[in-house]
């Protein structure tokens, strides 16, 4: 009696373990299909950004093309989405929250490359009607249009690489002429014979990816014939040339959006009627550019 009931006993164990196995069998494979099911998920969302990079990268090869005066700034947003690309193809294990950081930057990406082509639309549809006026206009008109170009370019917002992937940029650039009251305080002024500094601000932009700390961040104001005015002394631009300042200051940048103000007094030279153009630097690269009109004063007004 007493071994058939170790006997029954033991089958009950063994029918016990069985299920056990059985069960534990089949949330293995369920977990398994889920583990797959998110991992394909996390594939096609990869290959949907590299689709999205690849096209604008597209996008800028044709405007470079079709726009010279404006091939830099172009030039500059094509290798921050390919240096952008580079980091998604060599993604090994991707995890939500990464690629929805990644899309986060897309977004931004986009919304530069939207603005960037429509600038660059524009200037290709004016070099086009350019082109066919060019026979009747003379030689003089034809070189301050492209001095109009340039400026047009270099007034969009410029990306001045701090390194490959890491972009700095600037907006709301403004220069303003100043005049001294009597009683101590600066006023604008557009009157070259009232102007004695110019007053220059601007925006960096906030850039998650980019190197947080300080930047040395320059201003270059060159007088209508293209000399820099009040010049302090000289930088080294990425490209190893020096080029002569009118101004510098050291920027904290902690990849949040960071305005600046730079105020150029005590300059010697005498301001002179026509178009004095204000260019920003920051870290031996050009990230913006404005523009200041300054007119003669009329019977002193």
């Amino acid at each position: 009696m007493e071994e058939q009931k170790s006997s029954s006993n033991k089958k009950i164990i063994i029918i016990a373990l069985l299920a056990l196995l059985a069960a534990l069998g089949v949330y293995t494979m369920r977990s398994g299909s889920k583990f797959k099911e998110a991992e394909d998920f996390l594939k096609e969302e990869k290959k949907q950004i590299l689709s999205n990079l690849t096209s604008m990268e597209e996008k800028y090869d044709t405007a470079i093309a079709q726009n010279n005066s404006m091939s830099e700034e172009l030039t500059i947003e094509r290798d921050r989405i390919i240096a952008f690309k580079d980091s998604v193809l060599n993604l090994k294990n991707a995890n939500w929250s990464l690629i929805r950081r990644y899309k986060g930057q897309i977004n931004k990406l986009e919304s530069t490359n939207n603005r960037l082509m429509a600038v660059a639309d524009s200037l290709f549809l004016v070099n086009n009607d350019l082109t066919i006026q060019r026979d009747s206009v003379t030689g003089k008109l034809i070189e301050q249009t492209s001095v109009n170009d340039t400026l047009m370019a270099q007034n969009t917002d410029l990306a001045a690489k701090v390194k490959i992937g890491g972009a700095l940029r600037a907006n709301s650039i403004k220069a303003l002429a100043m005049k001294l009251k009597s009683n101590g305080k600066y006023i604008e002024t557009d009157k070259t014979q009232k102007a004695e500094a110019i007053r220059v601000t601007f925006r960096l932009e906030a850039n998650e990816i980019a190197t947080p700390g300080n930047k040395e961040a320059y201003i270059v104001i060159q007088n209508p014939s293209g000399k820099v005015i009040s010049e302090k002394g000289t930088f080294t631009l990425r490209d190893g040339k020096e080029m002569p300042y009118t101004d510098q200051t050291t920027v904290d940048y902690k990849n949040a959006e960071e305005d600046v103000v730079m105020f150029v007094d005590k300059i010697s030279q005498k301001f002179v009627k026509g178009t004095y153009t204000i260019k920003v630097y920051v870290e031996g690269s050009l990230v913006g550019a404005s523009r200041l009109e300054l007119k003669d004063s009329f019977l002193g007004l």
